[in-house]
């Protein structure tokens, strides 16, 4: 069900994904950047665990990068409470939450692929 409302709002609002590849592609030093040199180091001035660091820099970096899709995860989350009868609020946080849940493990995985081959 999320797959076709995601299918059906790019369809009719293709602009949306233009903008926002557009947008990742400019800002790549904003999100990839300011959670490793900026809160990382921040962490790490608070704490020496690697476990603890590497998770507050792949959640602001999935975060930051989730915010270019704000437009269009909003119209998703509109037709999802359409759908289940839901509030778009609620429907919209989940969608959100998804998001920055996968891209936080698959920007923890490039992070670690970059650790491991530099080594």
């Amino acid at each position: 069900m999320y797959f076709q409302s995601y299918l059906s709002v790019l369809k009719s609002n293709y602009m949306l994904l233009v903008i926002a590849s557009l947008l990742s592609f400019l800002t790549f030093f904003i999100w990839a950047g300011l959670p490793v040199f900026i809160i990382g180091t921040a962490v790490a001035e608070l704490t020496t665990n690697l476990g603890v660091i590497h998770f507050f820099i792949c959640v602001s970096g999935g975060f930051l990068y989730s915010v270019m899709f704000i437009p269009i995860n909003l119209q998703v989350a509109k037709k999802i409470a359409e759908l289940k009868n839901r509030s778009v609020v609620s429907s919209f946080l989940r969608i959100e939450t998804i998001w920055i849940l996968i891209v936080s493990v698959i920007f923890e995985t490039i992070f670690v692929i970059l650790i491991v081959l530099q080594l």
